[in-house]
This record gives structure tokens, C-alpha cells and sequence, in this order.
């Protein structure tokens, strides 16, 4: 069977993870490096010795014998490039988001259906073992009915992470900070294990900008899952923490508390013997090796690229779907646009503002 000829679009923060998963891969081959800093791509090149080297994209995509891409550049040119993998004839692995336009990552999805080939939005952290043992906890009914959620992201990001680059940081670059970048995951992966999300309300806020960004550092939003469950989720860039994620799940028989940091770690699983005795198998699995590249990334790129892999081979729907990439994006645009109407809706009135004092004094009166 003729290896896999992959390449890699975009030699920046993450592409060494993407080296990584194609490399542990038996029957891949990374065949190209490519960004549009060319110094860039050949240093990544050199590291892990792919053969070629370019910065410019169409060369990659004409060559007949690339099987497959990852898209690792700025969010902007996601859609852009990716329909021109998929027209190409290119299975397609982008890093997330899908596109800044729900339109745009529609029009993405019917592409890959309509071409016959794989597209998945890079997810990792759904293949992450506690992420998965979850999901089978809520499937089995050892949760019982979700009732309630919190989801809270603090990582941080300093002026020079986004006054050194020429996207981040930027409504037009990076569509959005906070949320759509660093905050991405939580949301995806309390997405998925949820079974949807739908917006109650949102604010965001620029509390302590930094580097000339123009978007958001901070946002807070209230969530509903279609059982009813209500979540709260909350993400800011401007802690003194680097990072540190906190998923809580809480049903009728059960809560678990958990994060998509490295290692992924089950912090609490309280409920029945069942769940307990699945939480211990957790708890106590063979400790993960250590990441490639950045830390919180995880390792989990290795086991999305395998499944893309075998998607490929075989045609199967990955969890990392495309059109669940396309949810995702849908979900972020609504939380925006939820975000949004906080900010621009009116200054209270004087009137308005004693009547909502007098209300909340009735209330306290009443409570």
C-alpha cells in the first residue's frame, strides 16, 4: 500500500505536533514544508527531514503525489486554502477554527462531500482518554441527566505574543482572541460531550489589553445543552496563570470534574459504584509521554492524525469531523454575536437605572 504523502501548510507554534502525529503514523510521509517565511520552513524542514521546502502553497497543492494537507496558518486563510486543497483533490487536517464565516465553513463542508474527501478541524483534545471516558460515562447513564456545567479556561498571553504578530489579536486575522483561539477546546469538547450548546448570553471584554490587540481578552458567557443542562463558561488571556483549563459536569447521579491540560486529569468522579470504579480505571492508567512542542497542547494530535489517517483508508466519519468543526464555528459565531449586542445595547437610563435599584431591593426585601 502506498504510504501516505502528507504535507504540512503553516511551520509555526503547532506544526511540530502535526510532524509528530504523521511520524508515528507506519505508513505516512511528510513530503512538504511550506510557509510563507520560507527561513521558517526550511528550519522545520532541517528538524525532521522533510525532503522539500517552498512558500508558496500552490506549489504543494499541484503536486500530484501529496495525498493530504494540514492547514496550521493564520485563522484568516483557513477557508481559502482549504478549498483549494479540497478543488486540489487534498484530504484536508485544518487547525481550529473551520473558518471565521459559518458561511465560508458551510460552504467548506459541502466541498469535502461533494469531492469525496476527509476534512477534519483539529480537535485533539476529543481523543484525549479522559475526554473519551467521559463521553462514555454520559452515554452509559452514569451521570444521569446533566443538570448543570462550569467551564472555565484562565491562560496568559503577553503584549509581545500579540505586538510580533501580524494576526493575532486582530478582528480580521484572528476573527476574535480569547474565545475563538485559546478558548476554543473547552468549548468544543464541553460541546461534544453535551450533545450541542445553544447561547443564553454572552459579554466580552477588553480588561487588560495588551500588545495592541483590538478583540476580546476575556468572555463569559451562560450556555444551554438540549436536555436543559445550564452551564456557565468563562475564558480569559489576561491571568498571570499559562495555562489551566476546568471542566465540571454535574447530573442527577453523578459529577465529574476534569481538564484538558498535560496530562488530562480526573480530578473528581463522585456518583455511583460504577462510575467510581471507571474513574479508578482512569485514575490509574499508564502515565502519557511528554508532548512535543508546547506543553498544554497534549499529545492527542498523534491519535486525530491516526483516525484522519484511517479515515482516508477506510471512509469512516471521524469525531473530528468537519461538520462538527462546522457546529463549533456556528456556536462561536453565536456567542459573538451574543457578545456583541451586550456592548452595544443602551446606557440605563436614570429611570431606568432606579427602577432596577428598586427592583433589586424588593428582591432582597422578598429573599
Amino acid at each position: 500500500m502506498k504510504p501516505l504523502a502528507h504535507a504540512i501548510v503553516g511551520c509555526g507554534r503547532v506544526a511540530p505536533n502535526h510532524v509528530d502525529g504523521l511520524s508515528a503514523l507506519p505508513d505516512a510521509e511528510i513530503r512538504w514544508a511550506c510557509d510563507r517565511n520560507l527561513t521558517r520552513a526550511q528550519s522545520l524542514a532541517r528538524e525532521h527531514g522533510v525532503p522539500r521546502t517552498t512558500s508558496d502553497p500552490r506549489i504543494v497543492l499541484e503536486d500530484p503525489a501529496v495525498d493530504s494537507v494540514s492547514i496550521a496558518v493564520d485563522h484568516a486563510q483557513h477557508a481559502a486554502l482549504a478549498t483549494a486543497a479540497l478543488e486540489a483533490g487534498k484530504h484536508v487536517l485544518v487547525e481550529k477554527p473551520l473558518a471565521l464565516d459559518p458561511r465560508d465553513g458551510t460552504a467548506l463542508h459541502a466541498l469535502a462531500k461533494r469531492t469525496g474527501r476527509v476534512l477534519s478541524v483539529v480537535s485533539q483534545h476529543r481523543y484525549d482518554p479522559v475526554v473519551t471516558a467521559v463521553r462514555d460515562w454520559i452515554a452509559a447513564g452514569l451521570l444521569g441527566h446533566l443538570v448543570s456545567g462550569t467551564v472555565s479556561l484562565q491562560c496568559g498571553r503577553d503584549a509581545d505574543y500579540y505586538a510580533q504578530s501580524y494576526w493575532r489579536g486582530t478582528w480580521a486575522g484572528e476573527g476574535g482572541s480569547a474565545l475563538v483561539n485559546q478558548g476554543y477546546h473547552a468549548l468544543d469538547v464541553t460541546r461534544w460531550l453535551c450533545g450541542g450548546l445553544t447561547v443564553a448570553g454572552a459579554a466580552a471584554g477588553r480588561t487588560a489589553p495588551r500588545g495592541g490587540m483590538e478583540t476580546e481578552d476575556t468572555l463569559a458567557a451562560v450556555l444551554r445543552a438540549p436536555g436543559g443542562a445550564l452551564l456557565t463558561y468563562h475564558v480569559t488571556v489576561a491571568s498571570g496563570i499559562t495555562w489551566r483549563t476546568r471542566i465540571e459536569l454535574i447530573g442527577t447521579e453523578g459529577s465529574v470534574l476534569f481538564d484538558l491540560d498535560h496530562p488530562g486529569t480526573l480530578h473528581l468522579a463522585e456518583g455511583g459504584d460504577a462510575l467510581r470504579a471507571a474513574a479508578r480505571a482512569v485514575i490509574d492508567r499508564e502515565a502519557e509521554p511528554a508532548p512535543v512542542g508546547i506543553g498544554y497542547y497534549g499529545i492527542s494530535h498523534r491519535r486525530q492524525i491516526a483516525d484522519f489517517a484511517a479515515a482516508i483508508r477506510d471512509g469512516h466519519v471521524m469525531a473530528a469531523s468537519g461538520e462538527e468543526g462546522l457546529y463549533t464555528l456556528r456556536l462561536l459565531d453565536e456567542l459573538y454575536r451574543s457578545a456583541r449586542r451586550v456592548d452595544t445595547a443602551p446606557a440605563p437610563g436614570p429611570a431606568e437605572a432606579a427602577a432596577g435599584a428598586d427592583l433589586v431591593a424588593s428582591v432582597a426585601v422578598r429573599g
